[in-house]
This record gives structure tokens, sequence and C-alpha cells, in this order.
């Protein structure tokens, strides 16, 4: 029989929403409440991806790459501090996206959020404007104005690098608008919309199609986070990861990292007996055509 920790109630949305506090792996059973929800709500509160001790790291590197915001500070972010790396290394987080996404699903960007005392509540959207199935220049006659609703596309994960409460700006979400086929913003969502509270070091993670957005920071302390949206394989990231991840993060990452950067994504610039596809560079034979 699976033991779990008798201080969290499973049973209880709200109990999720902080962090794990017994010092070993998910259970199976756990695992599948959280499942749950994201099938139900269309988001989920995973605990403790980050340690406290890497959430104060991330804190400091976030405060220290907002001068350089305005130029790329805040993107990439795996490749501007290794405490960001900790994000995709854990089993949990990959484990719950892999779950909805596929294997070789991929991470499409990571970008850094300090949200100042007054900024946010600027409304609810939903992902995919830009490279996904709501980008107005994709939406076909034939869609009938209706999203992808079968089945999940693309998710986001929001690593609570502060805490997230009431007042601090912390995600709000609406549940069930994941399966809500129009694109337009569901009736009633404002009233509807939950705050995220999270413990730091949680991810909150929610399906492209569901509605959020910031709530007001009305405290006096600056909110922070890291914004991780992964796709499926098939479909177009923000950022072509393979060709700007360093070489030095790509290693730390192990083979997990092929998947996770999308080398086998990459479209071949060569006929196909010339490419390794797992790697996403010409074969052996072909070296000589390397454009990189």
């Amino acid at each position: 029989m699976e033991e779990s920790c008798p201080s969290q109630e499973l049973t209880d949305f709200h109990s999720l929403t902080h962090t794990h506090t017994c010092n070993k792996p998910m259970t199976e059973k756990e695992f599948s409440v959280h499942v749950d929800h994201m099938q139900r709500d269309g988001f989920a509160i995973l605990p403790g991806i980050l340690t406290p001790d890497e959430c104060d790291s991330a804190r400091n590197e976030l405060d220290r790459l907002a001068g350089e915001r305005d130029c790329g500070g805040f993107e990439c972010l795996f490749n501007k501090a290794r405490v960001f790396e900790r994000i995709y290394q854990g089993p949990l987080l990959l484990k719950f996206v892999r779950y909805f996404l596929g294997a070789d699903a991929l991470l499409s960007s990571m970008h850094g959020s300090i949200l100042a005392p007054g900024e946010g509540g600027d409304g609810l959207h939903a992902d995919g404007a830009i490279t996904g199935h709501l980008r107005q220049q994709s939406l076909a006659p034939a869609d009938a104005n209706s999203r992808i609703t079968t089945h999940m596309v693309a998710l986001n994960a929001i690593i609570c690098i502060s805490e997230f409460t009431e007042k601090n700006g912390a995600t709000e979400l609406v549940p069930g608008s994941h399966l809500y086929a129009g694109v337009d913003r569901p009736p009633n969502a404002a009233n509807e919309a939950q705050i995220a509270a999270a413990e730091p070091g949680s991810a909150v993670v929610f399906n492209a199609n569901t509605w959020h957005g910031s709530s007001k920071n009305r405290s006096e302390t600056a909110r922070h986070a890291v914004l991780n949206p992964w796709r499926r394989q098939w479909t177009r990231c923000e950022y072509e990861l393979a060709r700007i991840v360093d070489s030095e993060v790509l290693a730390r990452a192990g083979e997990e990292g092929k998947a996770i950067f999308g080398l086998s994504a990459l479209p071949p610039y060569l006929e196909r007996w010339q490419w390794e596809r797992e790697e996403g560079r010409p074969n052996a034979a072909a070296t000589h055509l390397r454009r990189d």
C-alpha cells in the first residue's frame, strides 16, 4: 500500500498548493491527483520543483538580470545561470509534462518574470497567439472560430520563485476554461478566476487553452517567477532551442537534453540519407556539409 504525507489531504485541491513536506518522491497516488486536477480544471500545482536554496539563488539571478531585460536578459535563462537548469533536471515536472505532451515534448522557452508592486492585473488570456493554434493568421475559416480542445497541444509551467499569494500578483486561472471551444474569452471568466496560491519552488502548470493572467501585485515587494512553456514535438516552438542552447548546458542535460531542447525536431537541410535525425545534424558521411 502506498504511503502519503499525513499532512496532505489528497482530496482537497487547496492543500496541493503547498510544499510536499515529505523527504521522498511523490507517490503514484499523489501524482494521479495532480493529473486529475489538470484534466478537470486545466491546471495543477506541483510542489517542490526547486528547493528553498535554489529559489533564493534564482531570485538573486533574476534581480541581477533585470537590468538587461531590454536586451534579452530574461530570455533563455538556462544559458544565464546554472540554477535555472534545475527546473527541467528534476524528474517530477518532466514526468508531468510528458504525461500530457508525450516523451518527446519540447521546451519552448524559459523566461524570467519580476512583477513589481502595482503591476499586473491586466486581464485574462489563453496562450498560443504567437506560435500556437490561436495565432490569428493560422485560424482557418473551416475552424469556425473553435479551438483544439480534444487533446493538449501545449502547456505552461510557471515556477514560483517567490511565494504566490492573494496579494502579490500570483497567476489567476479560470477552472474548466481549457474545454471552452470558442476563441473569445468565456462568459463570466473574470468572476470565476482563482488565484494559484503556492509555496516557493512550486510549479503552476496549466493547459495552454486555460484562460489565465497575473493578478495585481498589491503587496510591497516584487514577485519573482520563471515561465517554462512546453510544446508537442510536432508543433512550432517560440525558439529553436536546439540552436540556442549552450553546448555546456546541453551536455549537462545528458540524453534527456536531446529531447528537451528538440534536437530531433530540427528540420533537415540535407537529404534523408545524409541526416542523423535524433542528433539534428548531418551524419558521419556528410559532416563536411555542416552549417554550424
